[in-house]
């Protein structure tokens, strides 16, 4: 039945009928919102220290502000050293009250039906993801800190992820310390955030060099030669290290838009990809050129340039037309593929129609020049 607190036919009521467990959310929350970086902040011991400030006045006297907090047997103790009342009875008749006073769902959002399982909110006020990395890393080290104080011994911190076999979160043997010890994530926009910025960290340099090494593998396949996937790939590099480079002014002038982030390690692959097709274009037509001319450099290379070079920068226009009014977007994510693509893809023309061409001249690879080598 609704409201039913009896224990015999309704079970126990869960640990948030605790006051020492609440009491520490409370402690917890007060220790948020002094945080530089976190704003307002909301748990389910907020509706209880209402309720005791509300319950605590005489009838027709303004209730004290003093007695917004949870009724623990230090906050009992501090008003009247022979208060005697059990803590977790009060806490556990506020939570019935509170249960006839709202409607289905109006708690959903801090805690379960079953009062077992709770959460605490807080609102981040920064964008910075430098700041926003500290809050994470301030949040992780105040729950080892007090994980053992004497409300939050009683409950586990369940954002564990793993092993697979076993996902039960704070009670497997990720929380048991130890070297296999995992520290509690945090949830919401900030742990979303946080698991990202790990990712690109991880991955930020690994995928283009995993798509440049494929990239390698095929052209040397395509073209049977170590020395022309070599020349692809170095161009590749110089696209990439720029982009590198214009991620690292982003941070530096704290436009986080265009930061390195994990939305926008993709473009770092896209360009590559867009960058060697500019590299097969020009070596294929130049082969074809130094076979119809016997082995005329200037003449192949005129004739590249006037075609297969024109069609490039044909390409690249149309595709920075088509990237270039995303800058104009709010979109961070958009803005940020924009500026890398539209970088990436300058970067790219440049080094097809006047690097690549140097090097094939310098090295004359028998792909390109064969019996004219």
């Amino acid at each position: 039945a609704r409201s039913c607190w009896d224990p015999e036919p309704c079970g126990a009521q869960g640990v948030f009928n605790q006051a020492d467990v609440l009491a520490d959310i409370e402690t917890m929350e007060t220790w948020m919102r002094s945080h530089p970086f976190i704003g307002y902040t909301g748990s389910y011991a907020q509706y209880v220290r209402l309720v005791n400030m509300l319950l605590a006045a005489e009838p027709g006297v303004k209730p004290d502000v003093k007695d917004l907090a949870i009724p623990s047997r230090e906050f009992l103790t501090s008003i009247d050293p022979d208060d005697d009342r059990d803590p977790d009875g009060i806490v556990q008749l506020y939570n019935g009250l509170l249960e006839m006073m709202t409607s289905d769902g109006d708690m959903d959002s801090f805690v379960s039906a079953d009062w077992n399982e709770g959460v605490i909110l807080g609102f981040i006020n920064t964008m910075d993801p430098r700041e926003t990395h500290q809050v994470t890393m301030d949040i992780q080290q105040y729950i080892e800190d007090h994980k053992n104080d004497k409300g939050f011994s009683k409950v586990n911190f369940g954002l564990r992820s793993g092993p697979l076999g076993d996902l039960s979160g704070d009670t497997n043997e990720l929380s048991v310390e130890g070297p296999n010890y995992v520290r509690p994530a945090v949830g919401g926009f900030l742990g979303a955030t946080e698991a990202t910025r790990e990712v690109a960290m991880d991955n930020w340099l690994v995928g283009p060099l995993q798509t440049a090494l494929a990239v390698f593998v095929i052209a040397a396949l395509i073209f049977r030669s170590l020395l022309v996937a070599g020349m692809l790939i170095f161009t590749l590099m110089i696209t990439l290290f720029a982009q590198y480079g214009l991620g690292g002014y982003f941070t530096s002038v704290e436009e986080w838009s265009g930061n390195l982030a994990f939305h926008l390690l993709v473009t770092l692959s896209i360009a590559m990809g867009l960058g060697v097709d500019y590299g097969i274009y020009i070596l294929s037509r130049l082969k074809e050129e130094i076979e119809v001319t016997a082995g005329d450099w200037g003449q192949s290379l005129q004739n590249t340039l006037n075609t297969t070079g024109s069609a490039v920068i044909v390409s690249v226009v149309v595709l920075l037309g088509s990237f270039i009014p995303l800058v104009s977007t709010d979109l961070a994510n958009t803005w940020g593929l924009a500026m890398y693509i539209g970088e990436a893809l300058i970067i790219d023309v440049f080094t097809a129609l006047m690097l690549l061409p140097t090097m094939v001249y310098w090295f004359k690879p028998k792909y390109v020049f064969g019996e004219y080598k």
